[in-house]
């Protein structure tokens, strides 16, 4: 009994729910234009919403209506077979254009709500709705950029975080009219869910190399301490996959360059007091092409780091001091004079070149074969 009553209460369910999804075709009214109201969504046609109709409501149509001339009393043949024409072209239309005219409605209105709904204020949409452009906004820049469906995929850099939030709404409705690919939607969200981090750790960066760099010179503890802060930010970049071109950030690697460089260069003097050359001669240059000294130190340093030998060469009463650098395929030994520049630091000398020993044999140095000693110096200091 109860299973009796369960099926008649289904049956009504069905009934009823028939009976509004039903369409009622008036037969003294234009039933045959009416169809056309199948483009607009949300108007009533035959007392059922266009969006809510279906193929076979079309054909619920196309019966009733057919029903509707067959009923014409005072319609001659010629008319009736007319209009039943007119009734079996219109049902045919309404199944592909008017239905696909109405799709394209719905999905312009749902896209237009999507926009809205998630206040997408920094996104552009085409007439249809479809997502036209985004102005992406960079405070940390002061400044402002524009991607389309197709742009996005480079991503949005240094963007603040309400265009991170934008971004990924504006690459989901890319895809969706799929303009975009999933892997884009992914690559901004992960990017979103790690820029704040990394803003905070670029900022605290650029704050302790601005603190730094006012001590001068800087102690070599926080050069190493700032070195190892760098490689940590930079390795936040690159495992969100954004270039490293963050104005703090380059402006910060740029300064700390110069603290680097000037660290390098005290550990390369030492290095090369170390090795047994003169104190004296840490500050000096060499010439080792016309009109281009280079600092002395640096040459040893780079000699002893590629693993050459390095030593002091003390001069005589009648001889110059120098220096020999060896490798395993070549021995070369410089003797220069010292000169100070007029007007410059006195401890700051130009050592030229004035005789060379390669491999035991002596030259006298001169501007014409000045590059080809400096060739045997530099094979020598790179340990070749």
């Amino acid at each position: 009994m109860r299973i009796a009553k369960a099926g008649i209460a289904l049956l009504l369910a069905c009934g009823a729910a028939m009976t509004q999804a039903a369409i009622r075709v008036d037969c003294e009214a234009k039933f045959l234009d009416e169809l056309d109201r199948l483009s607009e969504p949300d108007r009533e046609v035959f007392g059922l919403k266009a969006k809510e109709w279906k193929p076979e409501n079309v054909d619920e149509w196309q019966r009733q209506s057919l029903a509707c001339i067959s009923n014409k009393r005072n319609w001659g043949d010629a008319m009736k077979d007319s209009m039943r024409q007119a009734i079996d072209v219109t049902a045919k239309r309404s199944r592909t254009d008017l239905f696909a005219r109405r799709d394209i409605a719905m999905r312009t209105e749902g896209l237009r709500n999507q926009v809205e709904t998630s206040k997408l204020t920094q996104v552009a949409q085409y007439a249809d709705g479809r997502p036209e452009s985004m102005t992406i906004r960079y405070d940390r820049a002061n400044s402002k950029e524009t991607r389309t469906c197709k742009t996005i995929r480079q991503g949005i850099g240094y963007a603040n975080a309400e265009s991170y939030r934008q971004a990924i709404a504006f690459a989901r409705l890319c895809l969706q009219t799929q303009q975009t690919d999933a892997e884009t939607v992914s690559m901004l969200e992960r990017q979103a869910a790690g820029v704040s981090s990394l803003y905070d750790a670029i900022d605290i960066f650029a704050k302790q190399v601005i603190e730094t760099e006012g001590i001068n010179p800087a102690p070599d503890a926080r050069v190493k301490q700032l070195t190892t802060m760098q490689e940590r930010v930079l390795a936040q970049v690159k495992s969100l996959g954004l270039p490293a071109d963050d104005e703090n950030l380059a402006r910060a690697v740029k300064k700390l360059g110069g603290m680097q460089a000037q660290f390098a260069e005290n550990a390369c003097k030492n290095q090369f007091v170390k090795a047994g050359m003169p104190a004296a001669w840490r500050d000096n240059y060499i010439v080792l092409e016309v009109n281009s000294p280079e600092l002395l130190s640096k040459v040893v340093c780079i000699a002893l780091q590629q693993g050459a030998q390095v030593r002091y060469l003390s001069g005589g009463l009648l001889s110059k001091e120098g220096f020999e650098v060896k490798s395993p395929k070549r021995t070369v030994q410089i003797f220069s004079e010292a000169n100070r520049p007029p007007g410059a630091d006195p401890n700051v000398k130009i050592m030229i070149p004035v005789t060379a020993k390669i491999d035991g044999k002596s030259v006298d140095v001169t501007r014409a074969n000045l590059r080809a000693v400096t060739a045997e110096l530099i094979a020598a200091v790179k340990n070749q």
